[in-house]
Protein backbone atom coordinates (compact mmCIF):
# COMPACT_ATOMS: atom_id res chain seq x y z
CA UNK A 1 0.00 0.00 0.00
CA UNK A 2 2.55 2.41 -1.33
CA UNK A 3 0.39 5.71 -1.69
CA UNK A 4 -1.59 4.77 1.52
CA UNK A 5 1.45 5.29 3.70
CA UNK A 6 3.01 7.49 1.43
CA UNK A 7 0.18 10.22 2.35
CA UNK A 8 -0.65 8.87 5.83
CA UNK A 9 2.42 10.70 7.26
CA UNK A 10 1.92 13.79 6.18
CA UNK A 11 -2.00 13.59 6.08
CA UNK A 12 -2.35 12.71 9.92
CA UNK A 13 0.77 15.27 11.25
CA UNK A 14 -1.26 17.99 9.13
CA UNK A 15 -4.51 17.14 10.90
CA UNK A 16 -3.28 16.50 14.42
CA UNK A 17 -2.93 20.22 14.91
CA UNK A 18 -6.36 20.76 14.55
CA UNK A 19 -7.08 19.82 18.31
CA UNK A 20 -10.25 18.55 19.64
CA UNK A 21 -13.92 19.20 17.62
CA UNK A 22 -15.84 19.32 20.61
CA UNK A 23 -17.19 22.82 21.20
CA UNK A 24 -18.53 22.09 24.46
CA UNK A 25 -21.83 20.09 25.30
CA UNK A 26 -25.00 21.97 26.96
CA UNK A 27 -28.60 20.50 27.21
CA UNK A 28 -31.15 22.15 25.08
CA UNK A 29 -34.55 23.28 26.09
CA UNK A 30 -35.90 20.18 25.16
CA UNK A 31 -34.18 18.02 27.29
CA UNK A 32 -31.69 16.92 24.29
CA UNK A 33 -27.73 17.01 24.98
CA UNK A 34 -25.97 18.64 22.36
CA UNK A 35 -22.63 20.13 21.11
CA UNK A 36 -21.10 21.12 17.56
CA UNK A 37 -23.58 21.34 14.71
CA UNK A 38 -26.63 21.15 16.61
CA UNK A 39 -28.84 24.15 17.66
CA UNK A 40 -32.30 24.55 18.95
CA UNK A 41 -33.99 24.40 14.73
CA UNK A 42 -31.16 22.99 12.73
CA UNK A 43 -28.53 20.04 12.48
CA UNK A 44 -25.43 19.96 10.02
CA UNK A 45 -24.04 17.16 8.61
CA UNK A 46 -21.16 17.74 6.48
CA UNK A 47 -20.07 16.37 3.10
CA UNK A 48 -16.39 16.01 2.22
CA UNK A 49 -16.29 14.93 -1.48
CA UNK A 50 -14.45 16.00 -4.46
CA UNK A 51 -16.99 18.39 -6.37
CA UNK A 52 -14.44 19.56 -8.55
CA UNK A 53 -11.25 17.11 -9.91
CA UNK A 54 -11.41 13.68 -11.30
CA UNK A 55 -14.31 12.31 -9.05
CA UNK A 56 -16.73 15.59 -9.60
CA UNK A 57 -19.57 14.07 -11.42
CA UNK A 58 -20.03 11.13 -8.87
CA UNK A 59 -19.26 13.23 -5.81
CA UNK A 60 -22.16 15.88 -7.26
CA UNK A 61 -24.80 13.22 -8.02
CA UNK A 62 -23.99 11.78 -4.45
CA UNK A 63 -24.69 15.22 -2.56
CA UNK A 64 -27.82 15.29 -4.49
CA UNK A 65 -29.18 11.90 -3.59
CA UNK A 66 -27.91 12.89 0.05
CA UNK A 67 -29.67 16.42 0.38
CA UNK A 68 -32.27 14.51 -0.87
CA UNK A 69 -33.09 12.42 1.81
CA UNK A 70 -32.68 15.40 4.37
CA UNK A 71 -35.80 16.86 2.22
CA UNK A 72 -38.06 13.83 2.92
CA UNK A 73 -36.68 14.02 6.67
CA UNK A 74 -37.49 17.95 6.74
CA UNK A 75 -40.84 17.34 4.87
CA UNK A 76 -41.56 14.98 8.20
CA UNK A 77 -40.47 17.26 10.84
CA UNK A 78 -36.85 16.56 10.74
CA UNK A 79 -35.18 14.78 13.81
CA UNK A 80 -35.99 16.06 17.07
CA UNK A 81 -37.73 19.16 15.54
CA UNK A 82 -34.88 20.40 13.78
CA UNK A 83 -33.96 20.94 10.25
CA UNK A 84 -31.33 18.68 8.49
CA UNK A 85 -28.89 20.70 6.43
CA UNK A 86 -25.50 19.74 4.73
CA UNK A 87 -22.25 21.43 4.63
CA UNK A 88 -20.06 20.70 1.71
CA UNK A 89 -16.41 21.05 1.23
CA UNK A 90 -14.82 20.35 -1.78
CA UNK A 91 -11.74 17.55 -1.41
CA UNK A 92 -10.30 17.81 -4.94
CA UNK A 93 -10.00 13.79 -4.56
CA UNK A 94 -7.01 15.08 -2.50
CA UNK A 95 -6.07 13.81 1.03
CA UNK A 96 -4.48 16.89 2.21
CA UNK A 97 -7.61 19.22 0.60
CA UNK A 98 -9.46 17.42 2.52
CA UNK A 99 -7.66 17.69 6.14
CA UNK A 100 -8.19 21.30 5.07
CA UNK A 101 -12.05 20.89 4.87
CA UNK A 102 -11.87 18.67 7.88
CA UNK A 103 -10.34 21.00 10.43
CA UNK A 104 -12.41 24.07 8.77
CA UNK A 105 -15.64 22.74 9.61
CA UNK A 106 -15.29 19.63 12.16
CA UNK A 107 -16.42 22.02 15.08
CA UNK A 108 -19.52 23.24 13.24
CA UNK A 109 -21.30 19.49 12.28
CA UNK A 110 -22.49 16.88 14.33
CA UNK A 111 -21.60 13.85 12.12
CA UNK A 112 -19.51 13.53 8.78
CA UNK A 113 -21.90 12.38 6.00
CA UNK A 114 -19.88 11.85 3.56
CA UNK A 115 -15.73 11.67 3.63
CA UNK A 116 -14.35 10.58 0.39
CA UNK A 117 -11.23 8.45 -0.77
CA UNK A 118 -9.89 5.34 1.68
CA UNK A 119 -6.45 7.79 1.78
CA UNK A 120 -8.25 10.60 2.92
CA UNK A 121 -10.17 8.28 5.23
CA UNK A 122 -6.82 6.84 6.89
CA UNK A 123 -5.17 10.09 7.21
CA UNK A 124 -7.61 11.46 9.24
CA UNK A 125 -8.32 8.64 11.11
CA UNK A 126 -6.50 9.25 14.04
CA UNK A 127 -8.25 13.04 14.32
CA UNK A 128 -12.05 11.31 13.49
CA UNK A 129 -10.84 8.96 16.54
CA UNK A 130 -9.50 11.70 18.52
CA UNK A 131 -12.53 14.00 18.19
CA UNK A 132 -15.11 11.02 18.59
CA UNK A 133 -16.95 12.15 15.56
CA UNK A 134 -19.30 9.63 13.18
CA UNK A 135 -18.03 9.41 9.78
CA UNK A 136 -19.98 7.58 6.86
CA UNK A 137 -17.44 6.43 4.25
CA UNK A 138 -17.88 7.54 0.77
CA UNK A 139 -16.05 4.37 -0.34
CA UNK A 140 -16.85 0.87 -0.31
CA UNK A 141 -13.46 -0.12 0.70
CA UNK A 142 -14.02 -3.02 3.37
CA UNK A 143 -10.03 -1.38 5.58
CA UNK A 144 -11.88 1.45 6.58
CA UNK A 145 -14.77 -0.32 8.87
CA UNK A 146 -11.48 -1.31 11.33
CA UNK A 147 -10.90 2.42 12.10
CA UNK A 148 -12.56 4.21 14.91
CA UNK A 149 -15.77 5.92 14.49
CA UNK A 150 -15.65 5.24 10.48
CA UNK A 151 -18.76 3.19 9.02
CA UNK A 152 -19.33 2.25 5.42
CA UNK A 153 -23.00 2.82 4.02
CA UNK A 154 -22.69 -0.01 1.23
CA UNK A 155 -21.45 -3.14 0.79
CA UNK A 156 -17.83 -3.20 0.48
CA UNK A 157 -15.56 -3.80 -2.50
CA UNK A 158 -14.05 -7.05 -1.79
CA UNK A 159 -17.91 -8.48 -2.07
CA UNK A 160 -18.43 -6.70 -5.31
CA UNK A 161 -15.11 -8.77 -6.80
CA UNK A 162 -15.96 -11.60 -5.13
CA UNK A 163 -19.45 -12.27 -6.38
CA UNK A 164 -18.51 -10.66 -9.28
CA UNK A 165 -16.18 -13.00 -10.24
CA UNK A 166 -18.25 -15.83 -9.41
CA UNK A 167 -21.12 -14.33 -12.02
CA UNK A 168 -17.89 -13.77 -14.65
CA UNK A 169 -17.03 -17.50 -14.03
CA UNK A 170 -20.37 -18.77 -14.88
CA UNK A 171 -20.78 -16.63 -17.80
CA UNK A 172 -17.61 -16.51 -19.36
CA UNK A 173 -15.33 -19.70 -18.42
CA UNK A 174 -13.74 -22.01 -21.24
CA UNK A 175 -14.52 -24.99 -21.97
CA UNK A 176 -12.87 -26.90 -18.91
CA UNK A 177 -14.90 -24.54 -16.60
CA UNK A 178 -11.75 -22.69 -15.69
CA UNK A 179 -11.58 -18.92 -16.08
CA UNK A 180 -8.49 -16.87 -16.56
CA UNK A 181 -9.09 -13.35 -14.75
CA UNK A 182 -6.79 -10.25 -14.45
CA UNK A 183 -6.57 -7.41 -13.24
CA UNK A 184 -5.79 -3.50 -13.81
CA UNK A 185 -6.35 -1.62 -10.50
CA UNK A 186 -5.13 2.19 -9.23
CA UNK A 187 -2.54 1.67 -7.35
CA UNK A 188 -2.99 2.62 -3.68
CA UNK A 189 -5.30 2.04 -0.73
CA UNK A 190 -8.85 1.71 -2.49
CA UNK A 191 -7.11 -0.26 -5.90
CA UNK A 192 -5.22 -2.44 -3.85
CA UNK A 193 -8.26 -3.91 -2.01
CA UNK A 194 -9.72 -5.28 -5.74
CA UNK A 195 -6.67 -6.53 -6.40
CA UNK A 196 -5.99 -8.72 -3.17
CA UNK A 197 -9.98 -9.65 -3.70
CA UNK A 198 -9.00 -10.90 -7.00
CA UNK A 199 -6.24 -13.14 -5.41
CA UNK A 200 -8.53 -13.73 -2.68
CA UNK A 201 -11.36 -15.46 -5.10
CA UNK A 202 -8.37 -17.29 -7.24
CA UNK A 203 -6.82 -18.30 -3.47
CA UNK A 204 -10.21 -20.09 -2.61
CA UNK A 205 -11.79 -21.01 -6.16
CA UNK A 206 -9.96 -23.84 -8.04
CA UNK A 207 -11.81 -22.82 -11.20
CA UNK A 208 -10.32 -19.18 -11.20
CA UNK A 209 -6.66 -18.49 -12.48
CA UNK A 210 -5.20 -14.26 -11.85
CA UNK A 211 -3.22 -14.47 -14.95
CA UNK A 212 -2.08 -10.80 -14.71
CA UNK A 213 -2.02 -8.19 -12.20
CA UNK A 214 -1.29 -4.55 -13.69
CA UNK A 215 -1.72 -1.31 -11.80
CA UNK A 216 -1.00 2.89 -12.31
CA UNK A 217 -1.21 5.44 -11.10
CA UNK A 218 -4.25 7.97 -9.82
CA UNK A 219 -2.92 10.67 -12.63
CA UNK A 220 -2.21 8.42 -15.50
CA UNK A 221 -3.45 8.48 -18.60
CA UNK A 222 -1.55 6.01 -20.95
CA UNK A 223 -2.56 2.37 -20.42
CA UNK A 224 -1.12 1.00 -23.08
CA UNK A 225 1.05 -1.30 -20.83
CA UNK A 226 -1.77 -2.07 -18.55
CA UNK A 227 -3.82 -3.74 -21.29
CA UNK A 228 -1.29 -5.19 -23.62
CA UNK A 229 -0.23 -7.19 -20.11
CA UNK A 230 -3.63 -8.83 -19.89
CA UNK A 231 -3.74 -9.70 -23.61
CA UNK A 232 -0.51 -11.06 -23.72
CA UNK A 233 -1.96 -13.64 -20.45
CA UNK A 234 -4.90 -14.10 -22.53
CA UNK A 235 -7.19 -13.10 -19.76
CA UNK A 236 -10.54 -13.83 -20.11
CA UNK A 237 -12.07 -11.45 -17.70
CA UNK A 238 -10.60 -8.15 -16.66
CA UNK A 239 -11.46 -6.25 -13.32
CA UNK A 240 -11.03 -3.25 -13.38
CA UNK A 241 -10.79 -1.26 -10.10
CA UNK A 242 -10.19 2.41 -10.17
CA UNK A 243 -12.15 5.52 -10.56
CA UNK A 244 -14.46 6.08 -13.88
CA UNK A 245 -12.27 8.67 -15.21
CA UNK A 246 -9.58 5.63 -15.90
CA UNK A 247 -12.31 3.43 -16.72
CA UNK A 248 -12.67 5.37 -20.44
CA UNK A 249 -9.21 5.22 -21.77
CA UNK A 250 -8.50 1.59 -20.18
CA UNK A 251 -11.52 0.54 -22.82
CA UNK A 252 -10.36 2.83 -25.69
CA UNK A 253 -6.58 1.56 -25.69
CA UNK A 254 -8.38 -2.24 -25.42
CA UNK A 255 -9.92 -1.55 -28.43
CA UNK A 256 -7.04 -0.30 -30.69
CA UNK A 257 -4.79 -3.17 -29.38
CA UNK A 258 -8.14 -5.26 -30.39
CA UNK A 259 -8.56 -7.20 -26.85
CA UNK A 260 -11.85 -7.79 -26.23
CA UNK A 261 -12.33 -9.47 -23.02
CA UNK A 262 -15.28 -9.35 -20.46
CA UNK A 263 -14.69 -6.41 -18.46
CA UNK A 264 -16.46 -5.79 -14.76
CA UNK A 265 -16.11 -3.03 -12.67
CA UNK A 266 -17.24 -1.22 -9.20
CA UNK A 267 -20.11 0.95 -9.30
CA UNK A 268 -17.29 3.90 -8.33
CA UNK A 269 -15.66 2.86 -11.88
CA UNK A 270 -18.43 3.75 -14.28
CA UNK A 271 -20.72 6.81 -14.83
CA UNK A 272 -23.35 7.39 -17.17
CA UNK A 273 -21.34 10.47 -18.82
CA UNK A 274 -19.39 7.38 -20.37
CA UNK A 275 -21.66 6.49 -22.93
CA UNK A 276 -21.36 9.24 -25.68
CA UNK A 277 -17.49 8.58 -25.79
CA UNK A 278 -17.47 4.76 -25.53
CA UNK A 279 -20.44 3.81 -27.10
CA UNK A 280 -20.73 0.03 -28.53
CA UNK A 281 -17.11 -0.45 -25.97
CA UNK A 282 -19.55 -0.89 -23.10
CA UNK A 283 -21.34 -3.78 -24.97
CA UNK A 284 -18.44 -5.97 -22.46
CA UNK A 285 -18.64 -4.06 -19.82
CA UNK A 286 -20.91 -5.34 -16.90
CA UNK A 287 -21.03 -3.48 -13.57
CA UNK A 288 -21.42 -4.74 -10.28
CA UNK A 289 -23.62 -2.43 -7.45
CA UNK A 290 -24.89 -2.73 -4.11
CA UNK A 291 -28.04 -0.55 -4.86
CA UNK A 292 -30.75 -0.30 -7.43
CA UNK A 293 -30.66 1.66 -10.01
CA UNK A 294 -31.96 5.59 -10.41
CA UNK A 295 -34.24 4.08 -13.83
CA UNK A 296 -35.89 1.24 -11.77
CA UNK A 297 -39.43 1.26 -10.85
CA UNK A 298 -38.83 0.36 -7.28
CA UNK A 299 -41.71 1.52 -4.76
CA UNK A 300 -39.42 4.14 -3.20
CA UNK A 301 -38.07 5.50 -6.39
CA UNK A 302 -40.66 7.71 -7.28
CA UNK A 303 -39.72 9.94 -3.63
CA UNK A 304 -36.35 9.45 -4.94
CA UNK A 305 -36.78 11.42 -8.14
CA UNK A 306 -39.16 14.06 -6.19
CA UNK A 307 -37.05 15.26 -3.69
CA UNK A 308 -34.22 15.17 -6.11
CA UNK A 309 -35.42 17.33 -8.05
CA UNK A 310 -36.46 19.80 -5.26
CA UNK A 311 -32.95 20.03 -3.76
CA UNK A 312 -31.12 19.90 -7.69
CA UNK A 313 -33.09 20.39 -10.63
CA UNK A 314 -31.73 18.40 -14.11
CA UNK A 315 -30.01 15.79 -11.82
CA UNK A 316 -28.98 13.26 -14.59
CA UNK A 317 -29.88 9.84 -13.71
CA UNK A 318 -26.70 8.28 -11.83
CA UNK A 319 -26.36 5.36 -9.78
CA UNK A 320 -24.43 7.41 -7.19
CA UNK A 321 -27.83 9.74 -6.89
CA UNK A 322 -29.11 6.46 -4.93
CA UNK A 323 -25.55 5.79 -2.89
CA UNK A 324 -26.17 9.38 -1.83
CA UNK A 325 -30.09 8.90 -0.91
CA UNK A 326 -28.82 5.51 1.05
CA UNK A 327 -25.91 7.16 3.03
CA UNK A 328 -28.09 9.84 4.14
CA UNK A 329 -30.62 7.12 5.21
CA UNK A 330 -27.56 5.42 7.50
CA UNK A 331 -26.94 9.62 8.98
CA UNK A 332 -30.72 10.15 9.72
CA UNK A 333 -31.23 7.01 11.06
CA UNK A 334 -28.51 6.81 13.55
CA UNK A 335 -29.69 11.01 14.78
CA UNK A 336 -32.76 9.80 15.13
CA UNK A 337 -31.78 7.17 17.78
CA UNK A 338 -29.61 9.45 19.62
CA UNK A 339 -32.24 11.65 19.57
CA UNK A 340 -34.38 9.14 21.26
CA UNK A 341 -31.67 8.60 23.58
CA UNK A 342 -31.54 12.62 24.40
CA UNK A 343 -27.73 13.09 22.99
CA UNK A 344 -27.07 14.80 19.69
CA UNK A 345 -23.66 15.36 20.55
CA UNK A 346 -20.50 14.16 18.36
CA UNK A 347 -20.19 11.39 21.32
CA UNK A 348 -23.88 10.18 20.73
CA UNK A 349 -24.06 10.04 17.33
CA UNK A 350 -21.06 7.74 17.52
CA UNK A 351 -22.77 5.66 20.42
CA UNK A 352 -26.17 5.30 18.11
CA UNK A 353 -24.32 3.59 14.99
CA UNK A 354 -23.61 0.71 17.28
CA UNK A 355 -26.08 -1.85 16.50
CA UNK A 356 -27.98 0.36 14.16
CA UNK A 357 -30.36 -1.11 11.54
CA UNK A 358 -31.34 0.78 8.84
CA UNK A 359 -34.20 -0.11 6.17
CA UNK A 360 -33.32 1.63 2.83
CA UNK A 361 -36.81 0.92 1.14
CA UNK A 362 -35.77 -1.36 -1.24
CA UNK A 363 -33.38 1.43 -2.58
CA UNK A 364 -30.38 -1.07 -1.28
CA UNK A 365 -30.07 -4.30 1.01
CA UNK A 366 -30.93 -3.30 4.19
CA UNK A 367 -28.17 -2.52 6.47
CA UNK A 368 -26.98 -3.99 10.04
CA UNK A 369 -24.09 -2.57 12.12
CA UNK A 370 -23.02 -4.88 14.35
CA UNK A 371 -21.83 -4.30 18.62
CA UNK A 372 -19.22 -6.92 18.29
CA UNK A 373 -15.58 -6.77 16.25
CA UNK A 374 -14.96 -4.89 12.67
CA UNK A 375 -16.52 -7.71 11.00
CA UNK A 376 -19.53 -7.34 12.53
CA UNK A 377 -19.79 -3.96 11.16
CA UNK A 378 -19.84 -4.64 7.32
CA UNK A 379 -23.09 -4.18 6.66
CA UNK A 380 -23.53 -5.91 3.91
CA UNK A 381 -22.43 -8.76 1.54
CA UNK A 382 -25.24 -8.28 -1.11
CA UNK A 383 -24.26 -7.29 -4.50
CA UNK A 384 -25.77 -7.68 -8.24
CA UNK A 385 -24.36 -7.03 -11.75
CA UNK A 386 -25.43 -4.95 -14.25
CA UNK A 387 -25.22 -4.10 -18.09
CA UNK A 388 -25.25 -1.17 -20.09
CA UNK A 389 -27.50 0.90 -22.00
CA UNK A 390 -24.90 1.79 -24.63
CA UNK A 391 -27.01 4.56 -25.84
CA UNK A 392 -28.36 6.04 -22.43
CA UNK A 393 -25.34 4.39 -20.64
CA UNK A 394 -28.26 3.51 -17.44
CA UNK A 395 -27.43 0.21 -15.88
CA UNK A 396 -30.14 -2.66 -16.23
CA UNK A 397 -29.96 -5.18 -14.04
CA UNK A 398 -28.42 -9.03 -14.96
CA UNK A 399 -29.15 -10.50 -11.75
CA UNK A 400 -30.57 -9.67 -8.64
CA UNK A 401 -29.23 -9.10 -5.35
CA UNK A 402 -26.95 -11.76 -3.58
CA UNK A 403 -24.77 -13.02 -1.89
CA UNK A 404 -21.84 -16.01 -2.69
CA UNK A 405 -21.09 -18.30 0.03
CA UNK A 406 -16.97 -17.09 -0.83
CA UNK A 407 -18.07 -13.56 0.40
CA UNK A 408 -20.20 -15.43 3.24
CA UNK A 409 -17.54 -16.62 4.47
CA UNK A 410 -14.65 -13.31 4.16
CA UNK A 411 -13.71 -11.57 6.54
CA UNK A 412 -11.27 -8.74 7.17
CA UNK A 413 -8.69 -10.18 7.97
CA UNK A 414 -8.53 -11.60 4.50
CA UNK A 415 -7.98 -8.69 2.58
CA UNK A 416 -4.72 -7.98 4.62
CA UNK A 417 -3.48 -11.30 4.17
CA UNK A 418 -3.98 -11.63 0.28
Amino acid sequence: MKTRFACISVVVAAALVGGCANAGTSTSKDGVRVDAGVTDDQIKIGLFNGYTGPVAAGAIAGAAGFDARLAKANAAGGVCGRKLTSVRADTKYDPAVAVQAYRANVKDIVMIGQLLGATSIYGLSQQIARDDIATLAATSAAEVIKLENVYLFTTPFPMYVINGLDWAKKEQAGSDGKLKVGVIYQDDAFGQEGRNAVRFVAKNDPDVKVVAEAGYDVKAEDFTAQVLKMKKAGAESVWIHGIASKTAPILSQASQLDFAPQWLTVDSGYESSLAPQLGRLLDKLHVVTSSVLYTENVPAMAEVKQNVEKVAPGTKPDQLVIAGWVDASVAVAALEKACKEKDLTQKGVVAAMSGLTVTTDGLSPDLEYGTGDADSRIPSRETRVNQIDVKSGVLAPVTGFGTTDLASRWKLADGAQS
